[in-house]
């Protein structure tokens, strides 16, 4: 079926290779839609035969069992065409990483996602998720989203702020799929833009652990506070299962230093409990963990 639709398979493809932690064991089929159509008629066809799948962006808020999947895995990764422009306005493919699109904005002297600089995502993973910094969203620049619905129709949607909020989004709620999205920007002078897109990414280097393979931010700010100061409060930093670490950087990372993906999940569990326990507030997972019951 992927090749009649003109789409590469890979057979047992370990989706370590795909995600920012590093872990997790193999997906049984990771398709790779080249456009629109390829991608529309890949979903109607897994719907049509009942078959479930998971979809993958750039991986970096994602932990993915070490024994692997039962289901296939859709990457939009190939879905990144050049960024097209019109009055203001960009075109994005849902795999162009959000730093190009940063820096192609920049380039076209158009102002407003300055903030996403250095967010280690994708446009189709980063709208389904709101991806966000500083107060700032995706959601607030997007003005329309073209995507795949889970019965396989494409459809083309315009959207406003009220489509999304803090870690959630209406292409989540209803399970679609991105395949691309127009943003609008601001006109401003290009170096201008830099300015803010290099003061962005010296405030991520001095607070953030960059330079380690992590998946973001681990747990949802709870309201009216924030889980990172909340875990530093408690003294959690460098707390550690295996491989897994939490940062003495910024308490909300687990960094990868040799981990599976079990290590990072019972750090996970294991700092929740502790909050819970010595705070009494429930956090919530950010990330999205794929494992399939056994």
């Amino acid at each position: 079926m992927p090749a009649e639709l003109g789409v590469e398979c890979r057979l047992n493809e370990p989706i370590s290779r795909h995600t920012t932690m590093g872990v997790g064991g193999p997906a049984p089929w990771f398709l790779l839609p080249r456009d629109a159509a390829s991608l529309a008629g890949l979903v109607h066809e897994l719907s049509s035969a009942a078959i479930a799948f998971r979809v993958l962006g750039a991986g970096s808020n994602l932990i993915v069992a070490d024994e692997g999947l039962r289901t296939p895995v859709i990457s939009t990764e190939k879905l990144a065409p050049d960024l097209s422009r019109a009055a203001g306005r960009v075109r994005a493919g849902a795999g162009m990483l959000l730093p190009r699109l940063v820096r192609e904005l920049a380039a076209l002297g158009l102002s407003g996602l300055e903030f996403a600089e250095g967010i280690p995502g994708s446009v189709g993973g980063g709208l389904r998720m709101n991806a966000g910094a500083g107060g700032r969203w995706l959601g607030d620049l997007v003005r329309e989203v073209v995507c795949v619905t889970p019965r396989g129709a494409l459809e083309s949607r315009a959207t406003t702020k009220a489509d999304f909020g803090y870690r959630r989004s209406f292409i989540r709620a209803e399970q679609l799929v991105v395949v691309e999205a127009v943003f609008e920007g601001a006109p401003d002078d290009p170096d201008s833009i830099r300015a803010r897109m290099s003061d962005s990414r010296a405030y991520r280097l001095a607070t953030q652990p960059l330079s380690e393979r992590s998946s973001g931010c681990v747990f949802k700010n709870p309201e009216g506070g924030s889980a990172g100061a909340i875990l530093e409060g408690l003294g959690l930093k460098g707390l550690s299962v295996g491989g897994a670490v939490l940062s003495d950087r910024h308490a909300n990372f687990i960094v990868n230093r040799g981990a599976t993906a079990a290590d990072v999940l019972r750090l996970a569990e294991r700092v929740r409990d502790e909050v819970l326990r010595r705070a009494g507030v429930a956090l919530e997972f950010e990330v999205v963990v794929w494992r399939d019951e056994a």
